[in-house]
């Protein structure tokens, strides 16, 4: 087993017995690990079934967005835009770095945090505290392990963790800064991002529209994309392009936008709104919990608790957070082919987000707002 695979297996908590145990089954690099499922890691190591699924989605690759092929079926690829790190990389960032300037973590961080108050998610324990008290009481059984750890997990305020680099006390992060937070975003975040996906659109219908005919633009502009934006000559049958300049200033727009929606203690309250998500989808992980509150399985439990947390949920989320990243980028990207290249990358990354579903929030979800901790104050 190659030392890097040793070493990324460490970080995850596996033992040097447990390595070894997986190296005689013939793992020597990642791409054996992706061969594996969580209940033959669980059976090689001995391990429990949640780390077996952790470590399966550690080594995971990332899916790239799905985008409908144009009418030539070319099918565009988005791999020049900034990737979206997984739940368990995800962590990692939370907990490093000593810098309170706004970056990649804090958009990361404060995107998921507004997606899951819109799903109903920082509702959610203490929902299921009570419920589970309450089907306790139906059955007449006591409460076990699990409802006195979801307890603590409503009533406990820590963040040591994302904090200790930071040097910041967890005494810092109060319900109303969470609850302001959320409101700037979706306020602030959701309108400047969609009305950045518009310029882009209206861009490149100009661009289509200034061609000699532009059925042929759609295709050249297709098959420049899929090109990766290798520089040199524009395509056959294609005028000049718009000016950049606006798309520019835009994204800098935006940019400028994101800083507003930090300001005051935003970065901290953030990060402490993100590690509150990945506890609560810690927590949906467990397999007994849908039976503690009358549910036959975890979608019913879902269901019943009107949390939405579907795969559409985990594809906006990773989609609306590259998005974000990549305007953030663009300022960044060279003049020339390769802008053009990720000008329409970042177009059709922009036409596979349902941006109805941002600007429409449901007000009558229990979870809407971060009600977890809600006694913090």
């Amino acid at each position: 087993m190659n030392e890097q695979l040793k070493e990324k297996l460490k970080g995850l908590g596996i033992t040097e017995d447990q390595i070894t145990k997986l190296e005689t089954e013939g793992v020597n690099t990642e791409e054996d690990m992706q061969l594996l499922s969580a209940d033959e890691i669980k059976n090689i190591t001995e391990c429990g079934v949640i780390f077996a699924k952790k470590t399966v989605e550690a080594f995971k690759p990332i899916p790239e967005v799905v985008v409908k092929p144009e009418a030539n079926n070319v099918q565009p690829s988005l791999d020049i835009l900034p990737s979206v790190p997984d739940d368990m990389a995800f962590l990692s960032m939370l907990k490093v770095g000593g810098d309170l300037k706004v970056g990649e973590t804090e958009v990361i961080a404060a995107i998921r945090a507004c997606l899951a108050s819109r799903s109903g998610l920082f509702g959610l324990p203490k929902i299921l505290v009570a419920r589970m008290d309450e089907y306790a009481e139906e059955q007449g059984l006591p409460c076990g392990k699990d409802y006195y750890d979801l307890q603590k997990l409503v009533t406990m305020r820590n963040y040591g963790d994302i904090f200790a680099a930071l040097d910041i006390d967890s005494a810092s992060v109060t319900q109303a800064k969470k609850d302001k937070l959320i409101e700037r975003l979706n306020s602030d975040l959701w309108p400047a991002l969609f009305e950045y996906h518009e310029q882009i659109a209206g861009w490149v219908q100009v661009w289509q529209q200034s061609a000699n005919n532009p059925a042929i633009a759609i295709t050249a502009m297709a098959t420049m994309f899929s090109s990766g934006g290798g520089g040199g000559l524009m395509p056959v049958g294609m005028m000049q392009p718009p000016e950049t300049d606006s798309l520019r200033d835009g994204a800098e727009g935006v940019i400028n936008n994101i800083n507003k929606v930090f300001a005051g203690t935003g970065i901290v309250i953030s990060r402490a709104l993100a590690l509150d998500a990945n506890r609560i989808k810690d927590v949906l992980e467990n397999p007994t919990l849908p039976s503690q509150v009358g549910a036959t399985n975890r979608e019913q439990m879902l269901k019943m608790l009107k949390v939405d947390v579907s795969a559409d949920y985990v594809r906006l989320e990773r989609n609306i957070t590259r998005y974000a990243l990549s305007i953030m980028e663009f300022i960044k990207v060279p003049a020339g082919q390769s802008e053009l290249s990720y000008i329409m990358a970042l177009f059709q990354l922009g036409t596979a987000i349902p941006w109805d579903k941002l600007s429409n929030h449901k007000e009558d979800r229990p979870g809407k707002g971060s009600n977890f901790q809600k006694n913090e104050e």
